[in-house]
């Protein structure tokens, strides 16, 4: 029997394949809409944190009585002066300023691409992780609760980076973890 003709068959017996594509979803994983809520949850919930810690914790808030802060906008100057001063510095200044702006992206790098089928292309996932960065810059030196800093902005969009590869290993892991799951067809 040709290609065309079994085609004609098979959605002569079970219908259009996006019907039957749907009712298969439906079938395989029932939770999927459960998922995608505790998704949509974590990333509201993420959020908040990050705009709770950036924008409105005390430390921030004190940030406004002090002279205006100067911004930077000569890339690695910040990052290389804790760099060669980690060892004059207190450890959480240092710390929180290196590692803790990579950290705070590394969950936007990893859930964007699973919520949005557009950040699933590298180029996106950066430009959106860059915007909200950018974002945050430009408010807390608008609103004086922070300093903006070009640094800040190569850390969290290397924040982002990690969790975006994160979501590509685990989604290769996913694909192939899959494919041996599934029965061979002769």
């Amino acid at each position: 029997m040709q290609d065309e003709h079994a085609i004609k068959l098979a959605i002569a017996d079970f219908g259009e394949s996006n019907l039957v594509g749907d009712l298969i979803n439906k079938a395989v994983s029932p939770n999927r809409k459960w998922l995608r809520t505790l998704l949509w949850f974590f990333l509201t919930s993420y959020a908040m944190i990050v705009v709770y810690q950036l924008l409105l914790s005390p430390s921030r808030l004190m940030l406004r009585h002090m002279e205006q802060p100067n911004p930077n906008f000569i890339p690695f100057q910040t990052i290389l002066n804790y760099a060669n001063r980690y060892h004059s510095l207190n450890f959480d200044t240092w710390f929180i300023n290196l590692f803790g702006n990579v950290l705070l992206f590394v969950p936007l790098g990893f859930l964007l691409p699973i919520l949005f089928a557009k950040a699933r292309r590298f180029s996106m996932s950066i430009v959106w992780t860059m915007l909200a960065s950018l974002t945050i810059e430009l408010t807390q030196l608008g609103a004086r609760l922070g300093s903006f800093d070009v640094d800040d902005l190569i850390l969290n969009v290397l924040g982002g980076l990690i969790g975006y590869a994160v979501w590509t290993v685990a989604a290769v892991s996913w694909r192939i973890m899959l494919r041996k799951l599934r029965p061979t067809l002769k």
